[in-house]
């Protein structure tokens, strides 16, 4: 999300809006990779959960992997 897009609340209403279609698709499960520099608390705050984490990749940062029950 650009930075002055933040605290908007686009974010949440863009996730929101994918679940609710994956939903209609009948799917249980929403699964999504994010890094240390971009949003995971974002995505923990959301109800997603991490079940994996790769250290150190890219150099220096973490690549987190969430999945949230739809």
């Amino acid at each position: 999300m650009r930075e002055d897009l933040r605290g908007q609340e686009f974010g949440r209403q863009l996730l929101e809006k994918a679940e609710t279609e994956a939903r209609q698709r009948n799917a249980k499960h929403a699964y999504l990779d994010t890094f240390s520099f971009q949003a995971p608390a974002f995505y923990e705050k959301s109800g997603y959960a991490e079940f994996s984490r790769l250290e150190d990749f890219p150099a220096g940062h973490t690549r987190y992997f969430l999945v949230k029950t739809l």
